[in-house]
């Protein structure tokens, strides 16, 4: 095992937690943060589609967020 193999080993741990949260804020940023885990291990093994994938559920969850700020301040 690499030192990159942790990041990936990490970043599926925390996703696979986060779909067991029953609350959608946290559940997408726990998710939001094993995807983190998961552009930094793509990068390290130079796995293209694995940084795109994870960057592009990182927007998606960044936008909800944007999208559903006033929900979650008041």
């Amino acid at each position: 095992m690499n030192s990159w193999d942790i990041f990936g080993y990490v970043g599926t741990a925390i996703i696979l937690y986060s779909f067991i949260i029953e609350n959608i804020y946290k559940l997408r940023l726990i998710n939001s943060i094993g995807s983190v885990f998961w552009i930094i291990y793509g990068i390290g093994i130079l796995a293209w589609p694995t940084v795109i994938v994870n960057s592009c559920i990182l927007l998606i969850h960044t936008y909800w967020f944007i999208k559903h700020r006033k929900e979650w301040l008041s």
